[in-house]
């Protein structure tokens, strides 16, 4: 496995989640067998890893060569084409791990017809790194990971309601590790005012928040709520006129709206990822519709015995086409997580 294709992926990884609409990139220049620049693409609206790297190169970069994880860019978005920086900057190669599934990217085509050698060096932490991004790209919707935690018998909350940590506290904190790489989080109005949630990511090291998106039906709002307090404007899908009063602390979605229709406004509003961690009834509806990519559950050592409350209140239900992809241990929990097979994410 090449060493340098190697650090150019290891420098996506460490972006991954931070890039918002761009997918996390890390790119290496070598000369002479020395690495003289490195880069990645740290948020977007700035520099992608390409422009980054040649701006850190310890010397003239010129007839050099350059590890990229994906297809470097050629037109101009909220930056300028990559191709263009590279075929000025007197780049004699590029090694990239995948191709841009984006239609308005060419990059190796310009590169070529500028006499520059384009060569694909496959890794295998490639289909990962991109997953969500190409995922969105063909889905025309966010990424969907939806996540519950339940016991033993199936439940995820007691009888009366009441879903207080069913998960232990390492599921908690890795809880919010999940909300660090997505853009958005989705939850329903009985969530929202019977647990009055803060909806952030809570883990000091990161310096990211996470956009709420709220499915609140005919309930309403009360000032009292935490969500007031939350550090980005809470996207709100309501039904109850009366809402409209906090227009000013909330984006306002008034009326009917179909969950094809929700997903398409969270594209627009910049959420390309989306954590829904609502219970029943929302988990319910994205099952249906076999709108997720990803089902993440944390299974504790609880038994709750009899209640309704469960990850999917229908009869009748048929979920298939799921492999599971991950099992690990949390303690005394077990995360479990499952991915809709190639044939399901075509439906």
């Amino acid at each position: 496995m090449n060493q340098y294709m190697n650090l150019a992926v290891s420098l996506a990884e460490t972006v991954y989640g931070q890039t918002g609409a761009n997918p996390p990139v890390g790119a290496v220049i070598v000369k002479n067998g020395r690495v003289i620049g490195i880069g990645a693409h740290l948020k977007e609206g700035e520099n992608h890893a390409e422009r980054a790297a040649l701006k850190a190169c310890t010397e003239s970069p010129k007839g050099a060569d350059i590890y990229v994880t994906l297809e470097p860019c050629s037109h101009h978005g909220k930056t300028p084409p990559c191709t263009d920086a590279l075929i000025e900057a007197g780049i004699k190669r590029v090694f990239y791990a995948s191709c841009d599934h984006n239609s308005k990217v060419d990059g190796l085509k310009v590169l070529k017809a500028h006499g520059i050698e384009v060569i694909l060096l496959q890794h295998p932490k490639i289909f990962e790194l991109y997953r969500p991004f190409n995922i969105k790209l063909k889905e025309d919707r966010p990424f969907i990971t939806l996540k519950t935690a339940m016991t033993l018998d199936g439940k995820i909350a007691r009888e009366n309601g009441d879903s207080y940590w069913v998960s232990n506290e390492q599921s908690r904190k890795d809880v919010h590790l999940l909300r660090s790489i997505h853009d958005g989080i989705l939850i329903g109005g009985n969530t929202l005012l019977k647990d009055n949630p803060h909806l952030t990511v809570r883990i000091s090291a990161i310096d990211k928040e996470i956009r709420p998106v709220i499915l609140l039906g005919s309930k309403l709002l009360s000032s009292e709520l935490n969500i007031f307090e939350h550090p980005l404007k809470p996207i709100v899908f309501t039904t109850n006129k009366d809402n409209l009063k906090f227009s000013n602390e909330f984006q306002i979605y008034y009326g009917e709206y179909e969950l094809d229709k929700i997903l398409k406004i969270c594209l627009e509003e910049g959420i390309h990822s989306l954590l829904v961690e609502g219970g029943s009834t929302i988990l319910t509806s994205f099952l249906n519709n076999n709108l997720f990519d990803d089902l993440i559950i944390y299974i504790a050592p609880k038994i709750f015995g009899y209640s309704e409350y469960q990850i999917h209140q229908a009869k009748e239900v048929t979920v298939d086409n799921l492999i599971l992809h991950k099992v690990e241990k949390l303690e005394s929990d077990i995360k479990l997580t499952y991915r809709r097979t190639r044939q399901c994410s075509q439906d």
